[in-house]
């Protein structure tokens, strides 16, 4: 029993740690975020990139860290040796004898998780888009082009910097929030999984 109090005050203090770590990131995004704007990178990128696909992905990272630091507070809460929501529920349903409880448990635990890694996965997805965006409209420039002469030549090349720009910004923008949000869910899901090992050796426990 005093063993099995060591793990669950261990995992607590695991939780919180997760929590503040979160919370020391997204403090660092915050002060980046206040950096690009002093610096007027915010409105090179707007410039940059008229589709506004690479301000919607930072829309959509800044929404799911939020989310993240949201579940990874949930997650300190269920960890404490004191129990919770979910420690409840896993011994209502042993008692219950539910065959399904360790599947009711998981989607507990992990169920979430899936929607945010989509997320993740679509940040990549929209730079792709912008990409292809891009190379539209420096196709579009191409085909207006009449003559090849020196003057139109160079008009073109300035047309076509706006089709390259949006190509490679909403790339990075894309790279950069799965990079992100990545890592952050791979650290919810590892404590995802040491939740619900605790949560089943709880009911091992008890049993």
């Amino acid at each position: 029993m005093m063993r099995w109090r060591h793990r669950t005050t261990s995992l607590s203090a695991s939780a919180d740690t997760l929590f503040w770590a979160w919370a020391l990131h997204a403090g660092v995004m915050l002060f980046g975020a206040w950096w690009l704007q002093r610096m007027g990178l915010w409105a090179e990128l707007v410039r940059g990139d008229p589709s506004g696909i690479s301000g919607g992905i930072a829309v959509l990272a800044a929404i799911c860290t939020v989310w993240i630091g949201r579940r990874a507070r949930l997650l300190a809460l269920e960890a404490r040796p004191s129990g919770g929501r979910w420690r409840a529920a896993w011994r209502a349903d042993r008692a219950a004898g539910r065959p399904e409880a360790a599947q009711l448990l998981s989607e507990r635990t992990h169920g979430p998780h899936e929607t945010a890694w989509w997320f993740a996965a679509a940040a990549v997805k929209l730079g792709l888009l912008g990409t292809v965006v891009g190379f539209i409209v420096m196709s579009m420039q191409i085909s207006r082009m009449q003559l090849f002469d020196i003057s139109e030549v160079q008009t073109l090349l300035k047309q076509m910097t706006q089709g390259m720009a949006i190509a490679l910004y909403t790339t990075l923008v894309g790279l950069a929030a799965n990079l992100w949000l990545g890592l952050q869910l791979l650290l919810l899901d590892r404590m995802a999984d040491q939740v619900a090992a605790s949560i089943l050796g709880d009911g091992e426990q008890a049993s």
